[in-house]
């Protein structure tokens, strides 16, 4: 947006997102300033509106689209569509798949809705089940979202054992290695863990870390069928971490983990630890509003 004064007749020009122009007199900037309320419509830039509106076309039970149906879904030009989607790609805010041409929500939003739930009380509603979980387990719990290309920890809670880790609070690990990274991939769409690979490189951090793209997908297919995730020193030896997913209605937003040496986390093959974790990361799903499930 363009600021300008024009002499005489104290005229504000705004220059919108997609070229229009508008004029606001300088009482209304006064008034603005003032925190007086304006009119809904005073500062529309009707190609925000209209780029908003396509992202809200977008659902769980149509997490796909195309130009055509979008076009169709919001009345408007194909090829307003297409300049509004081709921006939105450039944003991060909408990705394509390639082989099929459909345009999905980017991982973008997904980070942003992440940074949003924070403030919104993903950790104030986390936190005193991390710390039952801590209690019952005795090891260091920590609630982890996506972040810039990484797991990154939004809540730590010390154990009774004592084992200090790196993770703190803003502290981050690489997705490929890691269980709370390794959760939070496996309910992407394959199309965007291939291109986070493409741009990490899937650095190799210890000698069991997953190096390639295949035997990552794998994995990831066989965490979303028992439905946790184990990294047994792959970003760090002698560490093992045990995830399970939060959901915010219909989306993975985050992962809770407990991390600790492989013999007590992995207890009786992990079928000590893994139920208490699924059910604790279940709790906070359900305090978050996603439909509590007792499987």
């Amino acid at each position: 947006m363009t600021h300008g004064d024009v002499k005489g007749s104290r005229t504000l020009l705004m220059i919108t997102a997609d070229g229009g122009r508008g004029t606001h007199s300088s009482s209304m900037r006064r008034t603005l300033r003032t925190g007086a309320e304006l009119p809904t419509s005073t500062y529309a830039v009707h190609s925000l509106e209209r780029a908003a509106s396509l992202l809200r076309s977008f659902s769980a039970a149509e997490p796909e689209l195309t130009i055509g149906e979008l076009a169709r879904r919001n009345n408007l030009p194909r090829s307003t569509v297409h300049r509004l989607v081709v921006n939105l790609m450039r944003l991060g805010f909408l990705a394509r798949d390639a082989r099929t041409e459909r345009y999905r929500l980017g991982l973008l939003l997904a980070e942003l809705g992440t940074i949003a739930l924070s403030r919104m009380g993903l950790r104030e509603k986390a936190r005193p089940i991390m710390v039952r979980l801590a209690e019952q387990t005795g090891e260091v719990v920590c609630l982890a979202v996506v972040e810039r290309n990484r797991s990154m920890y939004v809540e730590v809670v010390e154990g009774r054992h004592g084992l200090r880790l790196r993770a703190t609070v803003g502290s981050s690990t690489p997705l490929h290695a890691s269980a709370t990274g390794t959760v939070l991939l496996a309910y992407m769409p394959e199309a965007e863990v291939r291109r986070l690979a493409v741009e990490t490189g899937l650095p190799k951090l210890t000698a069991r870390t997953i190096t390639r793209i295949e035997p990552l997908l794998e994995r990831l297919a066989a965490i979303r069928a028992r439905g946790f995730s184990i990294d047994e020193g792959e970003s760090e030896e002698g560490l093992t971490g045990l995830a399970a997913p939060v959901r915010s209605p219909g989306v993975v937003v985050a992962a809770l983990v407990i991390a600790g040496p492989g013999a007590r986390v992995l207890a009786d093959e992990g079928r000590r630890w893994a139920p208490v974790v699924v059910a604790a990361a279940s709790e906070i799903s359900a305090a978050l509003g996603e439909p509590f499930s007792a499987e």
